[in-house]
């Protein structure tokens, strides 16, 4: 290969890899700088996870109820701007009883860990905000949730689970007429149901936050990709 053809394939290679290295530094700088989504996740994922083995579990949830849009409680020159929806993906690993993984909502990552027999789980997940609004807030998101499932069959089962979180959401900060997203929190216990056959899961979750009278439910559907022995 002549020299001139080496130096053009070495120069396009250099800069696709800085191209990639520069969209990389971006979408950290974003998820930086943007505010923090985080729910409860997913009670049927987490008991779905195989013995010894691993999920990829993609899915989403839709919000309802007084999901609140308007001025932020604490500060009149924020709005609230608390999601309709999530998109998640969580990868979950089992090791015997024990569990551990991490979730993506939206661009939201949070870790995940807990306990699970063949009947009972305790599911503890949690993350910290970069940006927030309320500047003497403890700058974290995350809860327990106690799960409890009965298996019909080898891949259909039924559950029930109940939880007490603290959960995050997006607030549009009005910087001098730049929106610009900070992290609001409310504290929330609620139950749920969900149903799960194979892979798939359907679940529904009402909860109400505790320091305003305000009532969500969240509907989760669920896929998940698994490895390793079905227990």
């Amino acid at each position: 290969m002549p020299m001139e053809d080496v130096e053009f394939f070495l120069m396009k290679a250099i800069l696709y890899v800085m191209n990639r290295l520069a969209c990389l530094l971006v979408l950290l700088v974003a998820m930086m700088l943007a505010g923090c989504s985080n729910h409860p996740p997913s009670a049927a994922q987490f008991m779905n996870v195989n013995k010894n083995g691993g999920s990829l579990v993609l899915g989403g949830s839709a919000f309802v109820g007084d999901v609140h849009r308007g001025t932020y409680r604490f500060e009149s020159d924020y709005f609230d701007a608390e999601d309709y929806g999530a998109l998640d993906i969580s990868l979950l690993m089992r090791f015997d009883h024990f569990i551990i993984g991490a979730s993506l909502e939206n661009i939201s990552i949070s870790g995940i860990a807990g306990f699970r027999s063949q009947y009972v789980g305790l599911q503890g997940w949690g993350l910290f905000a970069t940006n927030t609004v309320d500047r003497d807030a403890v700058p974290f998101s995350g809860g327990l949730m106690l799960i409890e499932e009965y298996s019909v069959n080898d891949d259909f089962r039924v559950g029930l689970s109940e939880h007490i979180s603290r959960n995050a959401y997006n607030v549009d900060e009005n910087l001098g007429g730049i929106g610009f997203y900070s992290t609001g929190f409310y504290d929330e216990f609620g139950v749920g149901t969900y149903l799960t056959y194979k892979g798939f899961s359907l679940e529904f979750r009402y909860g109400r936050e505790i320091d305003e009278p305000r009532n969500r439910f969240y509907f989760m559907i669920n896929y998940a990709f698994m490895s390793g022995k079905s227990s």
